[in-house]
């Protein structure tokens, strides 16, 4: 005796849709070579498939506009240090560069000066880094 193959129930979704949109459904389906039912199911299969994504659309713009404001701060104050220091640097290099004496001085203090910075860059990066994290984690 052959086993009588069950019939899958497939709940049936109905929705109203506006003439003007159920003559797209219509004109896709007829594009595609499928039957509107097919167009709207791929379609309700879609959102279901990325319903998570289109949620954190939001928060993740609101993150990237975070790191951008971050990084344009970031930069301007780069850039305003950057003046100030070359003003220094130019200063004290004119005043003593007239001697010999004030070269190597001058060129230790410059060696000196790299060598804290480079230590000083790292904390700050580091610092960068866990706030940039608080902001991603707040969001």
């Amino acid at each position: 005796m052959k086993e009588a193959k069950k019939r899958e129930f497939k709940p049936t979704v109905e929705t109203k849709l506006t003439q003007a949109d159920s003559k797209r459904v219509g004109e896709l389906a007829k594009e595609d070579g499928v039957t509107k039912s097919e167009i709207v199911r791929t379609a309700v299969l879609w959102y279901l498939a990325h319903r998570d994504e289109l949620k954190n659309e939001a928060r993740d713009t609101v993150i990237a506009e975070s790191i951008n404001g971050m990084t344009n701060r970031i930069c301007a104050m780069l850039a305003r240090q950057g003046r100030l220091v070359a003003t220094m640097f130019e200063l004290t290099y004119s005043s003593m560069s007239q001697t010999d004496e004030g070269k190597e001085a001058f060129q230790s203090a410059l060696t000196a000066a790299k060598q804290k910075m480079a230590k000083s860059v790292e904390k700050d990066e580091k610092d960068l880094v866990a706030a940039m994290k608080r902001t991603v984690k707040a969001q």
